[in-house]
C-alpha cells in the first residue's frame, strides 16, 4: 500500500475500519510476506514477556508499506525501516508504570536524562501507551524490554532491521492512537 492507496481508503471507510483492516489486521508486508518468520519474531517477544501471540502485532510501515510517524510520515517501507510492533497487555503495562512510580519516589536523586525520560513516559501513560525507547535507562523495565528488542535487531535473519516496540494497556488505547495518525492523514 502506499499513501496514496491509503486516503482512497479513508476516502471509502472509516477511520476504525480502516485501522482494523490493515494496521491491526492483514498480513504484514515485511519479510517479503514471510509468515513464518513473522510468528518466530513474535514468539520471541512471546516468550520473552509471557504474553499471547495475538497480543503482538507489526505495525507502521512493515505492515501497511508507508510510514505513519510523525518523522516519516507518508515515507514507502525501505532497506532503512525498522520493524515496529505493538506489544498489549494490562499486566506488563502495569509492571512498566509501577517500575516508573517507583523511580518517581527518588526523583530527587534521578540523574537529569532519568526525570527527563519520566516526564515524557508520564506525558503518554494517560493515553494507554508507553514508548519504552522514552523509558528512563536506570528502570528495571527498561533494562529487561532493551534486552529482548536487541536481541532481536540487526540480525541476518530479520534483515538487520532494527525491531521497536511500543507497550500499550489495551486494543482500545492501539486503536485510538492510530485513530490519531490517520486523522492527521485524511486532512
Amino acid at each position: 500500500m502506499n499513501l496514496d492507496d491509503l486516503k482512497t481508503e479513508l476516502t471509502n471507510n472509516s477511520i476504525t475500519d480502516v485501522i482494523n483492516k490493515h494496521i491491526l489486521g492483514g498480513n504484514p508486508i515485511c519479510f517479503s510476506g514471510n509468515l513464518e518468520l513473522i510468528m518466530e519474531l513474535k514468539k520471541a517477544l512471546s516468550d520473552h514477556f509471557n504474553i499471547h501471540m495475538k497480543n503482538i502485532e507489526i505495525v507502521g510501515s512493515a505492515k501497511l508499506g508507508v510510514s505513519l510517524s510523525i518523522e516519516r510520515f507518508g515515507q514507502s517501507y525501505n532497506e532503512k525501516s525498522d520493524i515496529d510492533m505493538v506489544l498489549v497487555s494490562s499486566e506488563l503495562f502495569d509492571l512498566a508504570w509501577h517500575d516508573l512510580l517507583k523511580l518517581d519516589f527518588f526523583y530527587h536523586k534521578l540523574t537529569k536524562k532519568d526525570r527527563e525520560s519520566l516526564k515524557e513516559c508520564y506525558d503518554t501513560i494517560h493515553r494507554g501507551f508507553i514508548s519504552p525507547d522514552k523509558l528512563p535507562p536506570s528502570s528495571s523495565f527498561t533494562k529487561n524490554w532493551w534486552t529482548v528488542f536487541s536481541s532481536l535487531s540487526n540480525r541476518e535473519k530479520y534483515e538487520y532491521r532494527k525491531v521497536r516496540g511500543r507497550l500499550f494497556k489495551n486494543w482500545w488505547f492501539v486503536e485510538k492512537y492510530y485513530s490519531i495518525q490517520l486523522v492527521i492523514l485524511s486532512k
